[in-house]
């Protein structure tokens, strides 16, 4: 039997860790609560050929050493918490160092394998590593991890269709243990989704930068990376990786908020394309201490396709590489943002710049990083983020309200350039005394 709801979230929702659990189930299920009792069950799943839901209760398991860790051998097989709460159930290993073996929190060989709503953490190389095709992860927590958080084997052939959704990964001192990190690190990747995924401080503490927060490399095609939410890291999102072909092909990159304050000992670009040609950039937002927001190196990048994206710093070609770009707007400054310290780079109101500026995009960019539709108004907002301008708020970000004359005695004219039913005004003496208060229609003049 394979049942599932639609599991989507939002990343404030990850950050909250109010993800809504996924229901999938899948063949016979099974409900484990010790360590002896989950490796059993994944002996069962492997020896049987797959066709197994295995619920964990809430609890922490050591199932991870240099002995011994999950490897997956069967396909058709889900690992989810039966609370549904990611924080409740934690698998994790011997610690967040250097081991003289392999230390995974899991080994997916098996295809259509849904790993959810639990945390894996404190492992010595990664916390997934992932060889098979369909690889299917929701609201999971990935901590600590020595190496990539989630790696895409360089022995497989291809790793095609995997989702990565809804989940966290994060260094929770700040920084990680060594430059060999990543988030997710995918070889040969072809036709993933990587998406409103919350990324924090993947960065190293000495010696080189650390890897990308998302990275597709060596032979990856047409992956899909949007709606995500990067924090403090050294590199952000990468396509490609050097002048050796091949590389990464096609693929878009949109929707992300990248935000990097520049405290860590290295911090390098936002996005990356390196021998990555024909692939699109498009409505992301990005603030970084950097030198460049974006970039797209080397002559193998051809025909990138960079639009609507909204930076503090340069769009720049590198080694030859060759794009087209279009209203992407790269002198954005602090105050412009919400709050620019938490990496939140929604915006206030009145940037005029960015409102309803951008290049329409309805076969690649049909919402922004809250799923908020786009467009909202008269045209695509550059960036990514869609604001919503309604009543006050309209009046606010295109502020063409004249009033005349001003100081008056009698009679004043009151001009808007938009639409705004129901408007309250308040007419002040120059001693600032309330004098009329009223509600008025507004009509565009």
């Amino acid at each position: 039997m394979l049942k599932s709801q639609s599991c989507n979230c939002s990343v404030q929702q990850v950050q909250n860790n109010t993800v809504v659990p996924c229901d999938l189930i899948i063949g016979t299920t099974v409900t484990v609560g010790t360590v002896n009792e989950i490796w059993a069950a994944i002996n069962e799943a492997n020896s049987s050929g797959g066709d197994r839901t295995i619920l964990i209760e809430d609890g922490t398991y050591e199932v991870a050493s240099t002995a011994s860790f999950p490897y997956i051998t069967a396909s058709n097989v889900v690992f989810r918490s039966l609370s549904g709460n990611r924080d409740a159930v934690i698998l994790e290993g011997g610690g967040m160092q250097s081991t003289s073996s392999t230390e995974n929190g899991f080994l997916i060989a098996g295809d259509h394998v849904t790993i959810a709503d639990l945390t894996i953490r404190e492992v010595g190389n990664h916390g997934i590593q992932v060889s098979g095709h369909h690889l299917y992860v929701h609201n999971v927590r990935i901590q600590n991890t020595y190496e990539q958080m989630l790696k895409g084997s360089t022995s497989a052939e291809s790793i095609d269709m995997g989702t990565v959704q809804c989940s966290l990964f994060e260094y929770t001192d700040g920084v990680g243990p060594n430059w060999y990190i990543g988030g997710l690190d995918i070889h040969k990747g072809n036709g993933w989704l990587v998406r409103d995924n919350v990324f924090y401080d993947i960065a190293s503490p000495s010696g080189s930068l650390a890897e990308h927060a998302i990275h597709f490399w060596n032979n990856s095609m047409h992956n899909t990376v949007e709606r995500n939410f990067i924090y403090n890291y050294d590199r952000g999102v990468g396509f490609g990786l050097g002048n050796n072909d091949p590389q990464n092909e096609g693929g878009i990159i949109r929707n992300n908020m990248i935000y990097n304050n520049g405290e860590a000992l290295f911090d390098d670009v936002g996005i990356g394309l390196e021998s990555s040609p024909n692939t699109k950039v498009y409505n992301n937002t990005i603030y970084v201490q950097y030198d460049n927001a974006i970039e797209y190196r080397f002559t193998s990048t051809t025909n990138a396709d960079i639009i609507n994206n909204l930076t503090n710093k340069a769009i720049t070609s590198r080694d030859g590489g060759s794009g087209n770009l279009q209203t992407n707007i790269t002198n954005a400054v602090a105050d412009w943002f919400q709050d620019l310290n938490s990496g939140d780079l929604r915006l206030g109101l009145g940037i005029n710049a960015v409102l309803d500026q951008g290049t329409a995009l309805p076969d690649f960019v049909t919402d922004d990083i809250d799923q908020t539709l786009r467009p909202q108004n008269a045209a695509y907002d550059i960036g990514a983020q869609e604001l919503q301008i309604t009543g006050l708020e309209t009046l606010l970000a295109k502020p063409k309200l004249s009033v005349y004359p001003n100081p008056c005695r009698s009679i004043t004219t009151i001009k808007t350039g938009v639409e705004f039913p129901g408007a309250t005004l308040t007419l002040y003496n120059m001693l600032g005394e309330e004098m009329k208060k009223s509600t008025y229609f507004l009509n565009r003049k």
